[in-house]
C-alpha cells in the first residue's frame, strides 16, 4: 500500500470539527464495549487511543500507511495501554487467528480494497464470542446515492483508496455477521455525501452456532 503523506499530514485537522461536534462521543460509546485482547484495524493518526476502556488488558494496531504510522507513533508512545503496533493490511498481515476478543474498525472499511475478503478475515482473527465494534461511514438512498456512485470513482483516487458508496451493514451480513446492535447517524460536520453512517456491534455466525452446540 502507498503511503498516503498529505492525508496524514491533515487528516487530524480535517476530522477536529466533526471530533468536536460528537465523533468524538460517538468512538468512546462504541470503545466503552471493547475487551481483553483488542486488534484496531486501519488505526490510522491515533485518535481512538484516548477511549479505551481498563477492560482492555491488551491492544494491537494495524496500520498499512507508514505516514499514518509515524503520527500514530507519537499517541502511542504517551499512551497507558501496553500496545503492539503492526504493518500490513488486514488480509495479509501475519496476525494469529482465534486470538481477539474484540476487533475495531473507525472509518477504515472504506478503504480496504476487497470489504468481503476483510470481513472473513476479521471473523477468522476473532475468538469464539468477540465482538467487531463499528463505527463507518457508507451508501445513502435516493439521488444523492445515485451521486455518489457516480462520483466514488473519483474519490477513491483522491481519498486514498476510500470508496464512497459502501454498505457496511449490507457487507456484514454477506459475511454472514449476527449485527447485534445498529444505529444509523449522520456525521457531524461533514459533506453531504459522507454524513451518512453506522455504528454497532456484530459477531460471526459460525462462532455462535459452534458455542451452542457445545
Amino acid at each position: 500500500m502507498a503511503d498516503h503523506r498529505l492525508i496524514a499530514a491533515t487528516y487530524d485537522t480535517v476530522l477536529a470539527p466533526a471530533e468536536r461536534a460528537g465523533l468524538a462521543d460517538r468512538r468512546r460509546r462504541l470503545l466503552s464495549g471493547a475487551r481483553g485482547r483488542v486488534l484496531e484495524i486501519g488505526a490510522g493518526t491515533g485518535l481512538n487511543l484516548a477511549h479505551y476502556p481498563s477492560a482492555v488488558e491488551r491492544l494491537e494496531l494495524l496500520e498499512p500507511d507508514g505516514a499514518m504510522r509515524a503520527r500514530l507513533a507519537r499517541r502511542v508512545a504517551a499512551a497507558a495501554l501496553p500496545i503492539e503496533v503492526h504493518a500490513g493490511t488486514v488480509e495479509a498481515a501475519p496476525l494469529p487467528l482465534a486470538s481477539y476478543d474484540t476487533v475495531v474498525t473507525t472509518l477504515v472499511l472504506c478503504t480496504v480494497p476487497d470489504l468481503d475478503a476483510a470481513l472473513d478475515r476479521i471473523a477468522a482473527l476473532l475468538v469464539p464470542g468477540g465482538e467487531l465494534l463499528f463505527l463507518e461511514h457508507g451508501r445513502v438512498p435516493g439521488l444523492r446515492g445515485r451521486v455518489q456512485k457516480l462520483l466514488a470513482p473519483l474519490w477513491r483516487r483522491a481519498a486514498g483508496g476510500c470508496h464512497l458508496d459502501r454498505d457496511v451493514p449490507v457487507a456484514l451480513r454477506r459475511a454472514d455477521f449476527v449485527i447485534s446492535d445498529i444505529e444509523r447517524f449522520l456525521l457531524p460536520r461533514s459533506g453531504p455525501l459522507l454524513r451518512p453512517a453506522v455504528q454497532g456491534v456484530a459477531w460471526p455466525r459460525v462462532h455462535a452456532m459452534a458455542m451452542a452446540s457445545r
